[in-house]
Parts: structure tokens; sequence; C-alpha cells
């Protein structure tokens, strides 16, 4: 009986390891397990630090990568996303054609003898503008046109406020409306004849900025000084005088409720200097045709120049007028004179297609597209313009011009056709007749001059 009993215990205890042995086995199993789900969880965990960093990493390098853009409107530009630096590529080319009522020999010598039809390409200029520092504009400006190759602007601007500006560089003097106004954008093919008194580029510095939510705008320049004719553009002084010069210009309802209000805007500007040169003006027509030029004198004295201007523009119309005055002192030995020479111009323009007159420009609703029944913007303009020198120029032991040889006066007729295919392309169409007192003869005026002038112009 007890030899069976000891059977049944080792039996029993056989039995019970076997059973205690697969529990141990599962406990372990169940261990390795949590485990493996443990570091898998905080290999999840690296990977989806990994990646938030390497999206910070990204949204930073976004940040800081520079823009790149083109566009009709902007033209070709790269920027920091801060705009902090900037430079944009754009430019214009406008190629002219110049047709004369009459172009045979009329037995007249320069600057009376008659012009030639011909095409030329009158501008032709690369822009390169942008930001320096956030605050530091910059404007460079070269042409490639038919006349040398030649920087006509190029200048740094720091902006401290919208209220103060301060421009260093060669620049469009600020004076005349109409030639202050950028030509890609201009109502007509070339400035009136008054606009042939005023300043065109000089080298300087200058104060400017808009004060009272942009309603006016001012500049206050003090430059090198140049010669009356705006083509003359300052390369390098020839004196120690300087020239002073001040815009103010007001549009006193451009934040009124009233919009036929908007649109009127008034100012004036004025230079002063002392002059000393011997290079003096050269006067030309629409065509380009030289028709006045001082000779035989020099300009030795001070020199003062004042234009009131007004513009008005409301939907579709745009009207400007402008009377230019410029005072100087002539010298030829002994002999001085005060002589005093006025211009004065009258404009206005309807686009046919219904988009708003601008100083700014026209951009068409709807671009040229004829299959979609779009054929961009109309506009029809017209000007008349004169000029009247001081009738002391031609006191011959004053100078070498007599009545003879150089009108007393020019009035011109100028009539226009604007289509603008799209924000980039433009056909100009103007006619322009010019009258003259004198200049062909003791009791002949010069002959009146006829000018159909074409232009084609993309701007970028």
């Amino acid at each position: 009986m007890n030899k069976h009993r000891w059977y049944f215990i080792i039996a029993a205890l056989i039995l019970g390891g076997s059973l205690l042995l697969p529990a141990k086995g599962f406990a372990e199993e169940n261990l390795t397990v949590e485990q493996k789900i443990a570091d898998l969880q905080r290999q999840i965990d690296i990977l989806k630090r990994q990646l938030e960093v390497d999206k910070e990493v990204s949204s930073q390098k976004a940040k800081d990568a520079p823009i790149v853009t083109a566009s009709a409107k902007d033209g070709f530009s790269i920027k920091a996303p801060d705009d902090s630096y900037k430079l944009k590529i754009s430019g214009y080319a406008q190629v002219d054609g110049r047709f004369f009522s009459t172009n045979k020999k009329d037995g007249l010598t320069a600057p009376t003898a008659s012009p030639q039809d011909t095409f030329t390409d009158r501008t032709v200029r690369v822009v390169f503008s942008g930001t320096v520092a956030s605050n530091f504009d910059y404007y460079i400006s070269p042409e490639f046109g038919s006349t040398a190759v030649a920087l006509p602007d190029g200048y740094l601007d720091w902006r401290i406020d919208p209220a103060l500006k301060i421009r260093g560089g060669k620049f469009k003097a600020p004076f005349a409306y109409e030639r202050l106004q950028s030509s890609p954008v201009a109502t007509f093919a070339e400035p009136g004849l008054a606009e042939s008194l005023a300043p065109n580029r000089d080298i300087g510095v200058q104060v400017f900025g808009d004060l009272f939510s942009n309603r006016l705008n001012y500049a206050v320049a003090f430059t090198n000084g140049v010669v009356d004719a705006g083509g003359s553009t300052s390369v390098s002084d020839t004196n120690n005088d300087k020239e002073l010069g001040a815009r103010v210009f007001t549009q006193p309802f451009k934040n009124s409720n009233t919009l036929a209000l908007r649109g009127f805007g008034f100012g004036s500007a004025f230079t002063y200097g002392h002059r000393e040169d011997t290079s003096l003006a050269s006067y030309k027509t629409a065509g380009q045709t030289e028709y006045f030029k001082l000779s035989g004198t020099s300009q030795d004295g001070p020199q003062l120049r004042y234009a009131p201007q007004v513009a008005y523009y409301y939907h579709s119309l745009g009207v400007y007028g402008e009377y230019i005055n410029s005072q100087e002192e002539l010298t030829k030995g002994t002999k001085r004179q005060d002589i005093r020479n006025q211009g004065w111009e009258a404009a206005a323009s309807w686009v046919l297609t219904g988009e708003d007159a601008s100083y700014a420009g026209i951009v068409p609703l709807r671009p040229f597209a004829p299959k979609d029944g779009a054929w961009g913007a109309f506009e029809l303009a017209g000007r008349y313009s004169a000029i009247d020198f001081d009738n002391n120029i031609f006191d011959t032991s004053l100078t070498s011009n007599t009545i003879a040889t150089s009108p007393t006066a020019a009035r011109a007729w100028t009539a226009g056709l604007n289509w603008y295919l799209n924000r980039n392309t433009k056909f100009v169409f103007n006619w322009e007749r010019t009258d003259f007192d004198g200049g062909a003869g003791s009791a002949t005026n010069r002959p009146t001059e006829n000018l159909f002038l074409s232009r084609l112009q993309v701007s970028f």
C-alpha cells in the first residue's frame, strides 16, 4: 500500500511539473511581446520626432528660399521672403516711324532744313530695380537705342518713411508734369513744345515723400543744373554753381466719397540757380527736327523757372494743362540781357473702351484675343502746345539769332489714337501739325511741319 502511495505521489509531481512548464513559457512569451511592443512604440516616437524636425527644417528653408516670379505686370523678379532684398528686371522698346508731308529739299539750312522720313529705334531700355537691406531701393536703366549707349537713370532711394525719402544719383528733375510721366504710359509719343523749357534728368540729391494719406506729394532737389530743352541731360558739371528745384502736387479729394472729385489735382514747381554755359538749349519738334538753337551768346547769371500745373481724371476722361516760364541772363562781351521764354499746353483724352484714364497708364479690361471677341483698349487724345521766345533773343548785339534764321514762336496741334493690345503691347498713332513764326527769311515763316508718327511699344 505504501509502495503504491509513493507511485501516486511521483506521478502527481511529474504531471504537475508538466503543467507548470507551459505556463512559465507562456509568461515568458507574453513578456517578450510586451517588450517588442514597447520597442516598436519607442521607434515610432523617434520617427515622429524625426518627421517633426524634418518639417521644421523644411519650413525654415521655405521661409529662407528666394521667391522667383514672372508676370505681365511686374516682369521678372527674385526676392527674399521678407522683401528685404529684391531684384526686378524689366524694360521697354519703342520703334518709331516718322513720316512728313514734305521731305524734299527746300533750300533751307540747319536748323531749318526739312526732315526726312525714317524708321528708328526711339528707345530701348533694360531696367534693373529692387531693394537692398529692406529700406534702400535702387533703379538702374541703361539705354541702347539709336542714340549711343547711355545711362538716363541711375539712383538709390533711402525709404525712411512714406513721408521722407532721400534719393541720390541721376534722375528726372522734379518739375514738368508731362515730362515726369513715364514714357511707356504717356498719352502722346513725344512731349509738347512747352516741355522744351523744362529741365530733364540731372545729377544730385532729392528729398521727397507723400503726406496727408497720399493727398500731397512733394520733392526738393539740389542738383548740378541743366539747360532748357528737355533733351539735355546732365553728365558732369562744368562749374561750381548748383540748382535748387522743388515741386508740390496735391490731390485734395483723393480719398473723398465723391468719385467725381478724386481725380482732381494741381501743383506747382520751380528751379533756381546760377548758370555758366556756352553750350545752350536746342529745341526740337515731335519729329525730332531742330528748329531753334541759341547761338553766338553765353548764359552767365541766374535762371528761374516756374510751372503751375493742373490735372483731372474721371472714369475714361483725362485732362491736364501746364504753363512753363523760363527766365535767364544771356551775355555777349559787355552786353547783358534778361530774357523770358514761355510755353503752355492743354491736353485731353478719352478711353473709348471704358477703362479708367490715369496718369499711370491704361490697362485693358479685355486684352487682345480676337477668338474671344476681345480687341484690347482704344484711346483718343488731343493736345495743343506752344512756345514763345523772348524778342530780345533776336538782338544781334546779343546773339547770332535772327528772325530770318530762327522762329520767334511755334504752335503744335496733336491728334492721337492709342491701341493697347494688352498690358505689355501698345500702338501709338500721332498726327502733329507745327506752325512757326519767322525762321525762313526776313518776311517768311519756316514751313509748317506735318508729321505722322507711329510707334510700336513693348514693355514688361
